[in-house]
């Protein structure tokens, strides 16, 4: 447990060392190439940097490379994606495209605020859809802090969160009180249209 702990310490160090750009470029990266894990930068931003600033700054970089990769999808890659696909699934990808741009508000929200949705997918899949941007990116300014606050607060490994009773009624909770706000802010921003 000790060399566990010398371990964390070594790598909240050098993020310090780094300064906030380190951790924002990480957690930007992260939403270009998944294989980075979001939940430890954003725990480790929450580390070096204490809580408020650490959550402030990965939900600024998050919703930044969040959009990022939503635009690189819809404007670089849209038509490149759609022509490696024969014509019988074409009209599949159309069909699953269509469904995905149709997608209620507060379910988006919801894909975002939950810590196992993979979010690189989703940009994607909101990049190749007709989903308005400003719908997406109302989506991403709900959900994201619920998805952060739980990487930030009640751990670093989702694994070992899931463990705890306690920490699962927690992250039903940031969901629910999400869901909630999404259904107000869909009303009076009226983001559907």
């Amino acid at each position: 447990m000790e060399s566990v702990t010398l371990i964390i310490n070594n790598i909240v160090n050098y993020m310090v060392s780094l300064g906030p750009i380190g951790g924002f470029v990480l957690i930007l990266l992260e939403s270009v190439l998944p294989p980075l894990p979001l939940g430890a930068i954003v725990g480790l931003n929450m580390l070096s940097f204490g809580n408020v600033f650490g959550f402030i700054l990965s939900y600024v970089a998050v919703i930044i490379g969040c959009m990022t990769s939503f635009f690189l999808f819809r404007y670089l890659f849209k038509d490149k994606f759609i022509k490696w696909f024969s014509k019988k699934n074409k009209a599949r990808i159309k069909k699953w495209m269509d469904k995905l741009s149709s997608i209620k508000f507060t379910t988006l929200v919801v894909l975002f605020a939950l810590p196992i949705t993979p979010a690189f997918l989703v940009n994607i899949a909101g990049g190749l859809s007709e989903i308005s941007y400003k719908k997406y990116l109302m989506a991403l300014i709900v959900g994201k802090p619920a998805m952060l606050l739980f990487y930030g607060y009640i751990a670093v490994s989702l694994v070992d969160s899931l463990k705890d009773p306690a920490n699962i009624i927690r992250v039903v909770l940031l969901v629910t009180i999400t869901y909630i706000i999404s259904k107000i802010i869909e009303r009076v921003v009226k983001v559907e249209s």
